[in-house]
């Protein structure tokens, strides 16, 4: 039943896409006010469609309906009902369906957003052509509501290097910065049907900024996923796939420095197209099965060779309009030497790394399919090339963020980061030489544009927004110099109460227990290191017979104390590897200031003090770890949870809650125990399932009936 009903939402949407594109076309040609109203309201029809597809996929996962192939697949029933919900779009189909989604939500918010109707329409028109695209791909190659001849009994399960809570959210954010770029790409594609110049780079700014910010929230989680889950101790591998959410990255980056000129505007075009192009070539990547990759949902390459004709199709007549029409956008002369042309120069340098980022990733499939040579392009390479071309944009930020039109010594606002820059080389040599010639470099130009940067702030020559990203730019690269600089690590066969020494640190094994949960069998060890308690682990997964790591991270904000259990040595002695890794979390600190400050760019600046204010008081225990007290209920109490009590029975769960936490248990499993102890009513948190399925599904079903009724006297007002 869920497969046919999931069919119609798609076979309804496919329809309803076709009508976007084509009555906004055509309302265009004609200059009829009735067809891009009609553009307009088959824009929001898809969306509610989309979204209605998308939502029927979930509930599919969540009550584990193995009559879908895609559910028997990537699910089980002993999965928790959070990574089921995750395996929705944790397998090739149910992505692409995300992705069509979040391309159909971009065109809801360009309806909504977008004043002038014409040139709305116009980007409709090629929003509905994408989602259009896509949605026959999807249908055709890609169905997540393909039945099987009879339901299966169980499932295959998730992919166990996804069942991670981190994955819940890295794919959506990735995917809004993916798809986000094809807010610019429409509006690009919009204006070389037109004539906006100046107008264009305007609206375009707010779009390429959300989708900038989220994507960098996406790459930062990513990392940092691939730091704790996969055991090798490093945040970058240089995988053709890391690198192909990397390329739009830097081609967004561009663009945003290029659009903050007002100027330019051909070239603004241009990178417009571009990202959203590198956005579709990570999308052809990830799942052409060309590449070996452990982020990639490695499917036959006829599926590959499908997405890759349609972007080539996308981008050819793309970049065929750009090349035809934009000769029309005139810009003005601007001086190399200000603080617009090296905006633009920064932007080229930019592309330049892009190049040769795509160049490399690109490259065994190049030689294997011209001359039948595998070759290997990885780290060195990238280390060796990539970097390098990137310096020069390093050292253009503080002076594109402090030079102005007004004569000024050059050498006068440069004085105090140059001089910080300086001295925090001498500083590293002095204290710790001999270092490598990247560490030096990397924490030089680190606090040369985090001085810059604080210092263009203060004297008003930049506004929040940028500033913290700048300082979110120096705060990743001072981690990643620092971190690989004068990283320290060692490797021990431990036995019961024996101890591993690293820099200052001091590790005893205490105990190695083994266990079960639905999903995995552990074997878990813990370590002591003064009042701290670290418990990595050797998981296997089943049904998949999968032996992951999961590693213990002791960290104080300014260094990571890094463990990872081994193999099995015998006589009760196992293999332990630690790490000692300082300023790493600067690295991930960085991306989310990054972030942060694209976001605070799309603020009003009246809007900004609230923002930063309400981080600021955000209550602590939304930020911790784990605070079960609050959800549990008194057994004996009216309606008090035990974090109210000073019942005799809440202490004893406060006490029971506390030592499952020091047993390393999380608070899913704690929740379960608790459940199986006491019952559902426990917890003031329901648990979901089908006959609590109104409860949760009824706020969320409000809320679509509010928006869709608001939306469709927003119609109605507009026809009249």
């Amino acid at each position: 039943m869920i497969g046919e009903i999931g069919n119609l939402f798609l076979a309804l949407a496919l329809g309803f896409s076709a009508v976007q594109a084509g009555a906004s076309f055509w309302g265009v040609l004609q200059n009829n006010n009735r067809y891009l109203i009609l553009g307009t309201a088959a824009a929001y029809m898809q969306g509610i469609l989309i979204l209605a597809t998308f939502i029927t996929l979930m509930l599919a996962f969540l009550f584990c309906d193995f009559s879908l192939l895609t559910v028997a697949l990537n699910d089980h029933t002993e999965l928790p009902w959070y990574y089921r919900l995750g395996a929705s779009w944790g397998n090739h189909e149910g992505s692409l369906l995300l992705f069509v989604l979040i391309l159909s939500l971009v065109a809801v918010a360009l309806s909504l957003f977008l004043k002038d109707p014409p040139f709305r329409a116009r980007t409709l028109t090629f929003q509905g052509l994408l989602i259009f695209c896509f949605l026959v791909f999807l249908l055709m190659t890609s169905n997540p509501f393909t039945l099987l001849s009879f339901p299966l009994p169980e499932g295959q399960s998730l992919n166990p290097l996804l069942q991670d809570k981190s994955l819940m959210i890295h794919p959506p954010f990735l995917y809004l910065g993916y798809v986000g770029f094809s807010a610019p790409f429409s509006l690009a594609l919009a204006a070389l049907w037109g004539s906006e110049g100046a107008a264009w780079a305007t609206l375009t700014r707010p779009w390429a900024l959300f989708a900038w910010s989220t994507l960098t929230i996406g790459i930062t989680l990513g990392s940092w996923w691939a730091y704790y889950e996969l055991g090798w101790g490093g945040w970058w591998f240089w995988d053709p796939v890391e690198n192909a959410s990397l390329m739009p990255w830097l081609a967004g980056t561009a663009l945003l420095h290029i659009l903050r000129t007002q100027s330019f505007y051909r070239w603004s075009l241009l990178l417009s197209l571009l990202t959203f192009g590198f956005s579709l070539l990570g999308t052809f990547l990830v799942r052409s099965g060309l590449i070996a990759s452990v982020h990639s949902f490695a499917q036959d390459p006829d599926r590959g060779l499908f997405i890759l004709s349609l972007i080539g199709g996308i981008m050819g007549f793309s970049l065929f309009l750009w090349v035809w029409r934009s000769p029309r956008f005139q810009s003005p002369s601007i001086p190399l030497f200000s603080r617009k042309g090296l905006l633009f120069l920064n932007s080229l340098l930019l592309f330049v790394g892009l190049i040769s980022l795509c160049f490399g990733t690109l490259y065994p499939l190049l030689s294997e399919g011209l001359w039948n040579e595998t070759v290997a392009v990885g780290a060195p390479y990238f280390n060796q090339t990539l970097l390098p071309l990137l310096l020069p944009a390093f050292l253009l930020i503080p002076l594109g963020a402090l030079l102005r039109e007004e004569e000024t010594s050059l050498f006068q606002l440069l004085i105090l980061p140059l001089t910080a820059g300086l001295g925090a080389i001498v500083f590293l040599l002095y204290i710790y030489y001999p270092l490598s010639l990247e560490t030096i470099l990397g924490c030089g130009l680190a606090i040369w544009v985090l001085t810059g940067s604080l210092e263009a702030f203060f004297k008003g020559r930049l506004h929040l927004g940028p500033t913290l990203a700048h300082i979110g730019v120096a705060l990743s690269l001072l981690g990643i110099s620092v971190g690989s600089g004068l990283r320290v690590d060692e490797t021990k066969i431990l036995g019961f109460n024996e101890s591993l020494t690293i820099g200052s640190k001091t590790l005893t094994l205490q105990d190695v227990t083994e266990g079960k949960t639905p999903t995995y069998l552990y074997e878990k060890a813990t370590l002591v290191s003064g009042k701290s308690i670290l418990t990595p682990e050797k998981r296997l997964y089943q049904p998949q017979n999968s032996l992951l790591s999961e590693t213990a991270i002791l960290t104080n904000g300014f260094s990571d104390l890094y463990v990872i259990l081994g193999p099995y040595q015998g006589e009760k002695r196992w293999l332990f590897r630690a790490s000692l890794i300082p300023l790493a979390p600067w690295i991930w600190i960085g991306g989310f200031l990054m972030a942060a400050g694209a976001l605070i760019s799309l603020l009003r600046r009246k809007e900004v003090p609230l923002v930063l204010l309400a981080l600021l008081l955000m209550p602590h225990d939304l930020m911790a770890t784990s605070d079960l007290y609050k959800e549990v209920r008194c057994p004996v109490c009216a309606g008090q949870s035990i974090a109210d009590s000073d019942m005799p029975e809440a202490k004893a769960l406060k006490e029971f809650i506390d030592e499952e936490l020091k047993k390393g248990k999380s608070d899913e499993e704690i929740r379960g125990e608790l459940r199986q102890r006491f019952g559902d009513d426990i917890l003031f948190r329901p648990p979901f399932n089908q006959k609590t399925v109104f409860l949760w599904g009824f706020p969320f079903a409000l809320f679509l009936l509010v928006l869709f009724g608001f939306l469709w006297r927003g119609f109605q007002s507009r026809a009249k």
